[in-house]
Protein backbone atom coordinates (compact mmCIF):
# COMPACT_ATOMS: atom_id res chain seq x y z
CA UNK A 1 0.00 0.00 0.00
CA UNK A 2 1.39 3.37 -1.08
CA UNK A 3 2.02 6.21 1.60
CA UNK A 4 -0.99 8.85 2.48
CA UNK A 5 -3.98 7.31 0.93
CA UNK A 6 -6.90 9.37 0.98
CA UNK A 7 -10.44 8.62 -0.08
CA UNK A 8 -13.00 11.27 0.35
CA UNK A 9 -15.83 10.47 3.20
CA UNK A 10 -18.99 12.22 1.30
CA UNK A 11 -20.49 13.18 4.68
CA UNK A 12 -20.70 17.07 3.50
CA UNK A 13 -18.70 18.48 0.80
CA UNK A 14 -19.37 22.00 0.92
CA UNK A 15 -19.15 22.76 4.62
CA UNK A 16 -16.96 19.95 6.32
CA UNK A 17 -14.38 18.30 4.09
CA UNK A 18 -14.05 14.72 5.64
CA UNK A 19 -11.09 12.14 3.72
CA UNK A 20 -10.07 8.55 5.56
CA UNK A 21 -5.98 8.67 5.04
CA UNK A 22 -4.46 5.09 5.40
CA UNK A 23 -0.81 4.08 5.99
CA UNK A 24 0.19 7.80 6.83
CA UNK A 25 3.53 8.89 6.67
CA UNK A 26 4.71 12.53 7.17
CA UNK A 27 1.48 13.66 6.27
CA UNK A 28 0.74 17.74 6.66
CA UNK A 29 -2.10 19.24 7.96
CA UNK A 30 -2.75 22.88 6.39
CA UNK A 31 -5.81 23.78 7.50
CA UNK A 32 -7.65 23.40 10.83
CA UNK A 33 -8.42 19.91 10.90
CA UNK A 34 -10.28 17.88 13.46
CA UNK A 35 -7.79 14.65 13.48
CA UNK A 36 -10.11 11.30 14.55
CA UNK A 37 -7.28 8.25 15.16
CA UNK A 38 -9.55 5.19 14.00
CA UNK A 39 -6.37 2.42 14.08
CA UNK A 40 -4.65 0.48 16.15
CA UNK A 41 -1.51 2.31 16.02
CA UNK A 42 -0.70 5.66 17.63
CA UNK A 43 -0.43 8.28 15.14
CA UNK A 44 3.00 10.46 16.46
CA UNK A 45 2.56 14.03 15.66
CA UNK A 46 5.87 15.88 14.79
CA UNK A 47 6.15 18.36 17.74
CA UNK A 48 8.72 19.10 20.26
CA UNK A 49 8.67 17.18 22.44
CA UNK A 50 7.31 14.71 20.59
CA UNK A 51 3.42 13.90 21.35
CA UNK A 52 0.70 11.06 19.89
CA UNK A 53 -3.00 10.64 19.06
CA UNK A 54 -4.02 7.34 20.93
CA UNK A 55 -6.30 4.92 19.07
CA UNK A 56 -10.30 6.16 19.75
CA UNK A 57 -9.09 9.61 20.36
CA UNK A 58 -8.77 13.01 18.66
CA UNK A 59 -7.94 16.38 18.30
CA UNK A 60 -7.43 19.76 16.35
CA UNK A 61 -4.26 20.29 14.33
CA UNK A 62 -3.13 22.86 11.67
CA UNK A 63 0.16 23.93 10.48
CA UNK A 64 1.88 20.44 11.51
CA UNK A 65 2.60 17.25 10.32
CA UNK A 66 1.70 14.03 11.59
CA UNK A 67 4.72 11.17 11.23
CA UNK A 68 2.78 8.28 11.28
CA UNK A 69 -0.62 6.25 11.79
CA UNK A 70 -2.62 3.42 10.32
CA UNK A 71 -6.14 4.99 10.23
CA UNK A 72 -6.99 8.81 10.46
CA UNK A 73 -10.35 10.30 9.45
CA UNK A 74 -9.70 13.96 8.90
CA UNK A 75 -12.44 16.68 9.10
CA UNK A 76 -11.40 19.81 7.91
CA UNK A 77 -13.22 22.99 9.64
CA UNK A 78 -13.92 26.22 8.82
CA UNK A 79 -14.80 28.31 6.32
CA UNK A 80 -18.85 30.01 6.08
CA UNK A 81 -21.34 27.72 7.96
CA UNK A 82 -24.35 29.23 7.07
CA UNK A 83 -27.17 27.37 6.68
CA UNK A 84 -24.65 24.36 7.40
CA UNK A 85 -27.89 22.42 8.46
CA UNK A 86 -28.93 22.35 4.89
CA UNK A 87 -26.52 19.29 4.78
CA UNK A 88 -29.66 16.84 5.37
CA UNK A 89 -31.21 17.68 2.65
CA UNK A 90 -29.12 15.47 0.17
CA UNK A 91 -31.55 12.93 0.28
CA UNK A 92 -28.45 10.45 -1.17
CA UNK A 93 -26.05 10.75 2.10
CA UNK A 94 -28.96 11.98 4.93
CA UNK A 95 -32.82 10.63 6.47
CA UNK A 96 -34.50 11.74 9.08
CA UNK A 97 -34.23 8.91 11.43
CA UNK A 98 -37.62 8.38 12.29
CA UNK A 99 -38.17 7.39 8.89
CA UNK A 100 -35.51 4.69 9.49
CA UNK A 101 -36.05 3.52 12.37
CA UNK A 102 -38.81 2.97 15.60
CA UNK A 103 -38.06 6.63 16.42
CA UNK A 104 -40.47 9.77 16.67
CA UNK A 105 -40.60 11.47 13.44
CA UNK A 106 -40.85 14.74 14.96
CA UNK A 107 -37.81 14.81 16.75
CA UNK A 108 -35.35 16.55 14.07
CA UNK A 109 -32.80 13.74 14.02
CA UNK A 110 -30.87 12.91 11.27
CA UNK A 111 -28.58 10.11 10.33
CA UNK A 112 -26.36 10.17 7.61
CA UNK A 113 -24.79 7.53 5.03
CA UNK A 114 -22.65 5.17 7.34
CA UNK A 115 -19.15 4.23 5.85
CA UNK A 116 -17.36 1.10 6.30
CA UNK A 117 -13.47 2.06 7.36
CA UNK A 118 -11.37 -0.78 7.81
CA UNK A 119 -10.93 -3.57 10.44
CA UNK A 120 -9.27 -2.83 14.02
CA UNK A 121 -8.25 -5.05 16.57
CA UNK A 122 -8.09 -4.31 20.38
CA UNK A 123 -8.88 -5.76 23.90
CA UNK A 124 -12.72 -5.02 24.86
CA UNK A 125 -11.64 -5.37 28.76
CA UNK A 126 -8.90 -2.50 28.48
CA UNK A 127 -10.68 0.20 25.96
CA UNK A 128 -13.84 0.47 28.27
CA UNK A 129 -11.28 0.21 31.77
CA UNK A 130 -12.27 -3.30 33.21
CA UNK A 131 -8.14 -3.68 33.14
CA UNK A 132 -5.09 -1.82 33.14
CA UNK A 133 -3.43 -3.35 30.61
CA UNK A 134 -4.54 -5.06 27.22
CA UNK A 135 -3.54 -9.08 27.37
CA UNK A 136 -3.02 -10.64 24.03
CA UNK A 137 -5.56 -13.22 24.50
CA UNK A 138 -8.59 -11.33 24.63
CA UNK A 139 -7.87 -9.31 21.65
CA UNK A 140 -10.76 -9.58 19.27
CA UNK A 141 -11.45 -8.11 15.40
CA UNK A 142 -14.00 -5.55 15.09
CA UNK A 143 -15.65 -3.81 11.68
CA UNK A 144 -15.34 -0.40 12.25
CA UNK A 145 -17.98 1.45 10.69
CA UNK A 146 -18.75 5.25 11.09
CA UNK A 147 -21.61 8.31 10.40
CA UNK A 148 -22.90 11.48 11.19
CA UNK A 149 -25.52 12.90 13.31
CA UNK A 150 -27.54 16.32 13.08
CA UNK A 151 -30.18 17.71 15.61
CA UNK A 152 -30.56 21.88 15.93
CA UNK A 153 -30.27 23.51 19.11
CA UNK A 154 -32.02 21.98 22.21
CA UNK A 155 -32.37 18.53 21.24
CA UNK A 156 -33.18 15.36 23.29
CA UNK A 157 -32.49 12.55 21.22
CA UNK A 158 -33.82 10.34 23.00
CA UNK A 159 -32.87 8.21 26.49
CA UNK A 160 -31.65 4.37 25.36
CA UNK A 161 -30.03 1.57 26.53
CA UNK A 162 -30.06 -0.52 23.72
CA UNK A 163 -28.96 -0.25 20.21
CA UNK A 164 -30.43 -1.09 16.54
CA UNK A 165 -27.58 -3.58 16.10
CA UNK A 166 -26.58 -4.62 19.54
CA UNK A 167 -23.23 -5.77 20.99
CA UNK A 168 -21.07 -2.67 18.94
CA UNK A 169 -18.82 -0.37 21.29
CA UNK A 170 -19.13 3.25 20.26
CA UNK A 171 -17.78 6.18 20.57
CA UNK A 172 -18.69 9.73 19.28
CA UNK A 173 -16.49 12.84 18.01
CA UNK A 174 -18.04 16.00 18.05
CA UNK A 175 -17.72 17.50 14.80
CA UNK A 176 -19.69 21.01 14.79
CA UNK A 177 -21.29 22.77 17.58
CA UNK A 178 -21.41 22.00 22.01
CA UNK A 179 -23.67 19.00 22.84
CA UNK A 180 -23.43 16.76 25.59
CA UNK A 181 -23.04 12.96 25.92
CA UNK A 182 -25.48 12.08 29.10
CA UNK A 183 -26.18 9.37 31.49
CA UNK A 184 -28.96 8.67 33.21
CA UNK A 185 -29.54 6.04 36.35
CA UNK A 186 -33.23 5.28 34.62
CA UNK A 187 -35.33 5.84 31.17
CA UNK A 188 -35.84 9.29 32.62
CA UNK A 189 -34.37 12.51 32.56
CA UNK A 190 -34.48 13.20 36.16
CA UNK A 191 -32.06 10.40 36.52
CA UNK A 192 -29.32 11.93 34.95
CA UNK A 193 -25.75 11.40 36.89
CA UNK A 194 -23.21 12.54 34.66
CA UNK A 195 -23.04 14.90 31.63
CA UNK A 196 -20.15 15.23 29.43
CA UNK A 197 -19.92 18.15 27.40
CA UNK A 198 -18.54 17.42 23.76
CA UNK A 199 -17.19 20.62 22.02
CA UNK A 200 -15.37 20.34 18.48
CA UNK A 201 -12.62 18.00 18.36
CA UNK A 202 -13.91 15.66 21.61
CA UNK A 203 -13.85 12.23 21.85
CA UNK A 204 -15.47 10.81 24.81
CA UNK A 205 -14.32 7.68 26.68
CA UNK A 206 -16.22 4.13 25.95
CA UNK A 207 -19.58 4.35 28.04
CA UNK A 208 -20.06 0.87 27.37
CA UNK A 209 -18.99 -1.93 29.89
CA UNK A 210 -18.40 -5.96 29.25
CA UNK A 211 -20.74 -8.29 30.81
CA UNK A 212 -19.95 -12.23 32.17
CA UNK A 213 -20.56 -13.16 28.56
CA UNK A 214 -18.48 -10.83 27.12
CA UNK A 215 -21.14 -8.38 25.66
CA UNK A 216 -20.99 -5.06 25.37
CA UNK A 217 -23.29 -3.37 27.86
CA UNK A 218 -24.21 0.47 28.42
CA UNK A 219 -26.40 2.78 30.79
CA UNK A 220 -29.55 4.83 29.97
CA UNK A 221 -27.64 7.41 28.00
CA UNK A 222 -28.89 9.87 25.60
CA UNK A 223 -27.32 12.85 23.40
CA UNK A 224 -28.83 16.43 23.60
CA UNK A 225 -27.46 19.48 21.51
CA UNK A 226 -26.75 23.13 23.32
CA UNK A 227 -26.53 24.44 20.21
CA UNK A 228 -26.87 22.87 16.31
CA UNK A 229 -25.12 19.96 16.25
CA UNK A 230 -22.97 17.49 14.10
CA UNK A 231 -21.14 14.31 15.70
CA UNK A 232 -20.03 11.60 14.32
CA UNK A 233 -20.33 7.52 15.70
CA UNK A 234 -17.69 5.43 15.35
CA UNK A 235 -19.13 1.63 15.65
CA UNK A 236 -17.22 -0.81 16.45
CA UNK A 237 -18.67 -4.27 15.50
CA UNK A 238 -17.35 -7.97 16.50
CA UNK A 239 -16.24 -9.84 13.79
Amino acid sequence: MSDNTEQPIKFSEKYLKTTWLTNVRNYYIQNRTIVVNLGNQKAHIAENPEKYLRPRTSTILQEISIKDGDSLLLIEIGGDETNIGGIVLDPALWNLFGNIADFPKDVPLYKSTQYDLGIVKFDPYFVTGLSDQPQESKIKEYQLKVNWWFVPAKTNCAIHIQHMVPDFLEVHTQIYGIGRMQKFHANNFDTLYEDVIMSPGDTHIPFASVDEDGQFVYPWHQYYSDTDCIWMANEFHPI
